[in-house]
């Protein structure tokens, strides 16, 4: 993107590239930069695939629980009807509290 800058001056901004192909390498700022948008760019691609994992796990979690729910109704209506099949389990004994 250029700046304000170069596209009033690009005298300047060939300038600085005529300096660049003489030397024969870019220069070292240039370089780091250049390393740190790879690196950036791998991360970006890297957290968008997460993300996308990730709401695909909220629909899969979000059906379960819509499943269980209606699971649970279905047998909390059986449980109250006049001649229901279930029997209630008695609870898990609970560990004597602490004095």
């Amino acid at each position: 993107m250029p700046s304000a800058l170069t596209q009033r001056h690009p005298d300047l901004l060939n300038g600085f590239y005529d300096k660049v192909r003489e030397r024969g390498q870019m220069p070292d700022a240039e370089k780091r930069l250049r390393k740190q948008i790879v690196k950036l760019k791998e991360l970006r691609a890297a957290d968008a695939e997460e993300l996308a994992q990730l709401r695909e796990d909220v629909a899969g979690l979000v059906r379960t629980v819509n499943q269980l729910t209606l699971e649970n109704q279905q047998l909390r209506t059986e449980l109250t009807a006049p001649r229901a099949r279930l029997r209630v389990l008695p609870g898990q004994p609970q560990p004597p509290s602490p004095r």
